[in-house]
């Protein structure tokens, strides 16, 4: 069973990465987005905390999050593989989600970062339209949608999301430049970090996955 973890900045394509690891080699993707948006859904208490944070366009406490996340697991087969996507969002979280993944028995093999400059990030989020029912995204230039203004998977009307606006992206850009270095500092030192560069083409970075992770 292989355990990955992909992260990077907002606009780097890792949803879609993972999408990928999923349709082709059969992977499960868990998502904390996912987990808030649907435990919002249901009125769970900690999720109703939780999208407080995204209104403010800021990111999940650690501590709620991983009051969250063991119930959240609760839902996906331990026996197949697993991407996670941007479950360590800061230092505080890396023991936090070692701990978890003991209770499973499921060492990470891999922390993948997706890089991207500022500039690219600006881009892509002016660009991006979001599905409010289900959460999948989409982009005008890189993964347009079907059917224009509707979602592929549940044909709701797409929005564009208020933080994908220029000033809150680049706060949000710089508060992750800020997070992301221990958490890049500590999972090179353990030998498991791959980096690759999120600017070309879906298929160069998927290519590019799959050499790295030996799939």
């Amino acid at each position: 069973m292989k355990t990955i973890l992909l992260h990077g900045p907002s606009g780097c394509g890792k949803d879609t990465q993972a999408d990928l690891l999923v349709d082709k080699y059969g992977f499960e993707k868990i998502v904390t987005g996912e987990m808030v948006r649907e435990m919002y859904n249901i009125s769970d208490p900690d999720g109703l905390k939780a999208y407080e944070y995204w209104g403010k366009g800021a990111f999940v406490s650690d501590e709620l999050v991983y009051t969250m996340f063991p119930k959240w697991l609760e839902r996906y087969d331990s026996t197949k593989d697993w991407v996670f996507v941007s479950v360590v969002r800061s230092a505080g979280q890396i023991a936090l989600f070692d701990n978890l993944m003991k209770e499973y028995n499921r060492p990470l093999d891999a922390f993948v970062h997706l890089k991207l400059t500022e500039d690219i990030v600006i881009e892509r989020r002016s660009l991006r339209w979001t599905c409010p029912n289900c959460g999948a995204t989409y982009h005008k230039k890189y993964k347009p949608e079907k059917v224009e203004g509707y979602c592929d998977k549940c044909g709701k009307t797409l929005i564009q999301r208020e933080d994908d606006t220029l000033e809150k992206t680049k706060s949000l850009y710089q508060e992750y430049q800020k997070t992301i270095m221990p958490i890049l500092e500590e999972y090179r030192n353990r030998g498991i970090l791959i980096e690759i560069d999120a600017s070309p083409s879906i298929e160069e970075i998927q290519k590019e996955i799959i050499t790295k992770l030996n799939l």
